[in-house]
């Protein structure tokens, strides 16, 4: 039977969470994460401390992409001096698709209500962080609003607890 977790985004931690699949169809945006942290208040949390889930689904129903950007960045010499600044770039809708079929193994940082949000939608940012592969440093970072119905958290067994 496994976990199902709904509605409950709040209630875990996205530190180590890598991304397996990302998908956008009808029915809404699935996601397939690894090393997804349950938090110790979660309902389905059994250990009832920090523990890892083993893969998780992520459904969030009725989803669809509201918009997306990359994010800016800030560059300093070792005196603090500005040395280069790059604003956040809007993506077009063929940016956000290809961004969305190329994030597998890319690192999910955080699922977070959108602090924008004036009404009580579900609204959420869910960001995304490249690595650069050559030297396993961190490479681009995205940021992609959603809106959902339902965000549903499924996942078969947990794995161990968490040391921080």
């Amino acid at each position: 039977m496994g976990f199902k977790s709904v509605n409950e985004i709040e209630k875990f931690t996205f530190d180590d969470c890598v991304v397996q699949s990302f998908k956008v169809n009808e029915a809404g945006i699935i996601l397939v994460l690894e090393a997804l942290i349950v938090d110790s208040n979660n309902s389905q949390n059994t250990n009832y401390t920090e523990s890892y889930a083993d893969t998780t689904t992520v459904r969030l129903l009725e989803g669809k992409i509201i918009s997306a950007k990359k994010d800016g960045y800030r560059y300093y010499d070792a005196n603090e001096v500005l040395m280069e600044e790059v604003p956040d770039t809007v993506l077009n809708d063929e940016e956000i698709k290809n961004i969305i079929n190329t994030c597998e193994g890319s690192y999910l940082y955080y699922i977070e209500k959108d602090v924008d949000n004036e009404n009580d939608e579900n609204i959420y940012n869910i960001g995304l962080e490249f690595i650069d592969e050559e030297d396993n440093t961190a490479a681009d970072s995205y940021e992609i609003k959603v809106s959902f119905k339902e965000a549903i958290f499924t996942w078969e067994r947990y794995l161990n607890r968490v040391q921080r």
